[in-house]
């Protein structure tokens, strides 16, 4: 268990970074990073559905780097039920699914402050999950992933109407 924590303790220093970061591009490197460490803290906690969605959210944000294409965003989203849905032992392991799916339409269709909200939404799902788990280090990671993120929300939005991504 202790193990485990530190991972997550790694993943959290990489999140927030990404969480920090202004350009979207950086944001999306940073959150691929995020996402692998983060599931082998899932798999060492034998959490499964969040290890897989985890996993798939490395993939869709990295994958969201070199594509916006609806056509994707719609199999990440078919993936992550299909591989996800099927190992729920509880009900709020579904708000795994549900964040990812949000977070998965925003890094596809979404740019600035409105992508940073609807991830700001999924990080919801998951410090709610998280919680329930018990795991420290994922609670930790996304209770800061909320706070770093409204405030880089706040700092794009604070910046001339010319530089917004709305």
């Amino acid at each position: 268990m202790i193990a485990a924590q530190v991972v997550g303790g790694i993943a959290f220093l990489c999140g927030v970074l990404a969480f920090l970061q202004k350009d979207d591009l950086k944001f999306r490197y940073g959150m691929v990073t995020f996402c692998f460490i983060m599931a082998v803290h899932f798999f060492m906690m034998d959490a499964m559905v969040a290890a897989i969605g985890v996993t798939i959210n490395g993939v869709r944000a990295f994958v969201s780097i070199k594509t916006q294409s609806r056509w994707v965003m719609w199999v990440f989203i078919s993936l992550l039920i299909a591989m996800t849905v099927p190992q729920l032992s509880a009900p709020i392991e579904a708000l795994t699914i549900i964040g990812s799916a949000a977070g998965t339409w925003a890094l596809f269709s979404l740019e600035g402050v409105k992508m940073r909200s609807v991830i700001l939404f999924n990080s919801c799902c998951w410090f709610t999950h998280n919680l329930w788990l018990g795991s420290i280090g994922g609670s930790l990671v996304e209770g800061t992933f909320i706070i770093a993120n409204l405030a880089t929300i706040y700092g794009l939005y604070s910046r001339p109407e010319t530089n917004k991504q709305t």
